[in-house]
């Protein structure tokens, strides 16, 4: 493991996670940042969270924008609309608990004409808040905030094929391997002092039905530390628990990884409860929650390393997020 080429094949390993592995793809080789992490969210795609995001809105400072994606490549592997009889839910921890004081969830009619969907919004925990609207338009929320339910471009950035050349990224081949595709998305933008003080915030996303289906918090914690036969064991669980019931499990990963058991077990410590954490009255990135053009690949390659390996390379979306709501690019 000493050498280049051994840290390499080790690390490519470890990393499996966060790719595609895929070539012809199906819905069973969709591995990437939480894109396709358990068997169970699989059999509808629709009901798999690829990825969440919470920020401070770049175009005022005193909102908080959070976004989950689901449908990995929507209209190649997975349809182009919303589950029906399925909620769609941002949770919010206020007190560092790891239990959700209030909630905002999203439910979907059939497509209709022109395959736009009726959608919901009811909040719970922040007053009697519900809005109504349709798919692909902005919808406004009573006491302030926007919501908008649509199909937009795949916002994470990632280089499959260095990957798959195991680690051997080049800065003059390396290619985002998303680039072209799509995704479902949820983007809510609120008042930030809707949530009653607190700018310490912990959001996870769930999506039920009725029974939880999925759930995710920080990028790539099942995908990476939760090994094959306890994924869908986590997706169904409460962050609350997870210490006490994955922790074992994600020391064990990380020492696998190479790291010492002191190491591992503070890793878990700080990756479990799976809760993004953002302080929303700062305008910063990751670790600081996750802006849209946070490169998290660098960042985890960074950490899984030790600092061997910084980069992959893709530094950006293939195309340019917005600076105001909705912030994701448009569908291609």
């Amino acid at each position: 493991m000493g050498t280049t080429r051994g840290r390499r094949f080790v690390l490519a390993a470890a990393l499996a996670g966060l790719a595609v592995l895929a070539a012809g793809a199906s819905n069973s080789d969709l591995r990437a940042a939480d894109h396709g992490d358990a068997p169970g969210v699989r059999v509808d795609g629709r009901k798999d969270i690829n990825d969440i995001y919470a920020f401070q809105s770049p175009a005022n400072s005193a909102n908080s924008v959070f976004i989950m994606t689901v449908s990995p490549l929507a209209g190649v592997l997975n349809p182009i609309d919303f589950a029906t009889k399925t909620k769609h839910d941002f949770l919010f921890d206020l007190d560092g608990d790891a239990i959700a004081d209030g909630a905002f969830s999203f439910t979907f009619g059939k497509p209709g004409e022109g395959g736009a969907q009726a959608v919901s919004m009811k909040a719970i925990g922040f007053g009697r808040i519900k809005a109504k609207g349709t798919t692909n338009t902005d919808v406004a929320i009573p006491g302030g905030g926007t919501f908008r339910a649509g199909i937009f471009d795949d916002p994470f950035f990632f280089d499959l094929v260095g990957f798959r050349a195991g680690l051997a990224f080049d800065p003059a081949t390396s290619v985002d391997f998303f680039r072209g595709f799509n995704t479902l998305a949820i983007v809510l933008e609120v008042p930030t002092a809707m949530f009653g003080g607190p700018t310490d915030i912990g959001v996870w996303c769930v999506t039920k039905a009725p029974k939880q289906v999925d759930r995710s918090g920080r990028p790539a914690i099942n995908t990476v530390l939760i090994p094959g036969p306890a994924k869908d064991a986590f997706n169904r669980g409460q962050p609350v628990n997870d210490r006490v019931d994955f922790g074992d499990l994600a020391r064990a990963t990380l020492m696998a990884l190479g790291n010492d058991a002191p190491t591992s077990a503070a890793l878990a410590d700080a990756l479990l409860p799976d809760i993004l954490t953002v302080d929303v009255s700062s305008p910063a990135g990751f670790l600081n929650g996750r802006r849209l053009d946070d490169d998290v690949i660098d960042a985890e390659l960074n950490l899984v390393s030790g600092g061997a390996l910084t980069t992959d390379y893709v530094d950006a979306n293939d195309v340019p997020f917005l600076a105001g709501f909705p912030y994701l690019a448009p569908p291609h």
